[in-house]
Parts: structure tokens; sequence; C-alpha cells
């Protein structure tokens, strides 16, 4: 949505929620950006999408978790019906050599021994609970990239789960970008610009340059800088990052 310039706060409030922008620049190609431009181009809002390396890039987030299987705390109990018959599919995709669909080490730290999850019980997800010591033993054998073992242990861990979730964040991924670039209304998309913006006001400026009178910001934890905004934080407190580029991580393709 996009403002009519008028001089009043209250006038301002409500054209947003009443003007459509008629162009509009998304900055960020993750998950998030990548749904956002799709859900305008379907509303017939022309389109500019920029952002510096591909969706599919290894080191962007949405690569290494925007596609994750992970299991959800939810009260509506249809929903372990759903992760069930999802986990099903992905796992006879990997077994028939999908190379969309990876797998890849998860580790949930925990302040205390717990009861194992149901979902635990999935052999695919070859899930165990170990004590520090034990997995900082067993992520050094295996190459898995773990945080300091000092600050897991000052923060009061003292026991992990540790599984192996698949991901079919490629997949997913190239279709949605697939679909905007073969829509009507998708204007100019590059989302291998290699460019950083470091400022809203960049964006601005790039927007302006393009046509657009409207932009949305998709660059995640990226605003922290673009709006100077310290209280923009990771929403889930990942403790955990792996190498995509790791060969017990990254199979050929």
């Amino acid at each position: 949505p996009a403002t009519a310039g008028q001089d009043s706060s209250s006038s301002v409030k409500s054209s947003v929620f009443t003007t459509m922008a008629s162009k509009v620049l998304v900055v960020g190609s993750g998950v998030i950006g990548l749904r956002t431009a799709l859900e305008l181009l379907r509303r017939k809002v022309s389109v500019c999408l920029v952002s510096p390396k591909s969706p599919t890039h290894r080191a962007t987030t949405s690569m290494g978790a925007g596609g994750l299987w992970m299991p959800f705390h939810c009260d509506d109990t249809r929903v372990d019906g759903w992760a069930s018959s999802t986990l099903d599919e992905l796992a006879k995709q990997h077994a028939n050599s999908d190379r969309n669909v990876e797998v890849v080490p998860k580790v949930s730290f925990k302040r205390q021994l717990m009861k194992p999850p149901t979902w635990s019980e999935t052999s695919f997800l070859q899930f165990q609970q170990l004590g520090i010591d034990s997995l900082y033993k067993h992520a050094s054998r295996n190459n898995i990239r773990l945080p300091q073992r000092e600050i897991i242990e000052n923060a009061g861990y003292t026991h992990a789960w540790l599984f192996y979730p698949p991901i079919d964040a490629p997949n997913t991924l190239n279709a949605m970008l697939q679909e905007i670039k073969m829509h009507e209304n998708a204007n100019f998309i590059n989302v291998e610009t290699s460019k950083y913006f470091k400022t809203m006001n960049e964006i601005v400026t790039e927007a302006r340059a393009l046509g657009c009178d409207g932009v949305v910001n998709c660059t995640g934890l990226g605003s922290r800088t673009l709006c100077l905004d310290n209280e923009v934080v990771g929403a889930r407190g990942v403790l955990l990052h792996y190498h995509r580029y790791h060969p017990s991580l990254w199979r050929e393709r």
C-alpha cells in the first residue's frame, strides 16, 4: 500500500489502508519477498523485484529455513497429521533421489532431559537425545557447526535433540520465482544484483528510478541496518548455523 502524500498524520494513516500503489519495488527475494511479490501481482499491481543474491543461493536464510520440515507447537491436532503426511512425501522424494530435497542436521537445545516427542519415533529423522558433551563430540566427528560450547553452557543448556529433517527450499522458491517472472505485471526482476542497500533512502532512490510509487522491505534482519532499528531480532532465536557447502550436507547437482 502507498500513501497519497497528505499532510496530516490521520489522513496518511487512512490512505495506507485505502490506496494501493500502482507499481511496487519489493526488496528481498527470500520466501517472504517472493510471496509478497506474488500477492501484489495477483492483485494486478506492477512489481519490480530486486535482491543481491538468488533465493536459491546457499547463503540465503530461506535456503536454510524457508522449506525446512519442522514440528511446531499448535493446539490444533490436525497439524500433527499434516506434518506427518508432509514428512512422508518429502522422505519419498529424497529416497527417489529428488535433488530438490536435502537432509540437514537440526539441533534443539534443552535445559533439562525431556521426554522425546512422538514424531521422534520416525526412523527417517534419526532422532537422538544427547548430553552437551556427547553432542559436541558427535558434531566434531560429523562436521556439524555449533555455537561455542561455552555460550551454550553459560545459557544453562544441558541436553539437545539432534535430528535430520528434509528441506525442499530450492523446489518451492524456484516455483515461486518462475511464476513471478512469467506474470504479465512483472516489470523488472533481478534477484542477482550483488548490490546491498545500506539505507532506506537508497531503496527509495532505486524505486523512483524504476518508476515505482510503493516499496516493500523484505530484507529480514537486514532491516536492523536499513531502518536503524536494533530491536529487529531473529524471531525464533536461531542458535545453529550449518555450512551449505560442506560435502556431507550438499549433494552434487
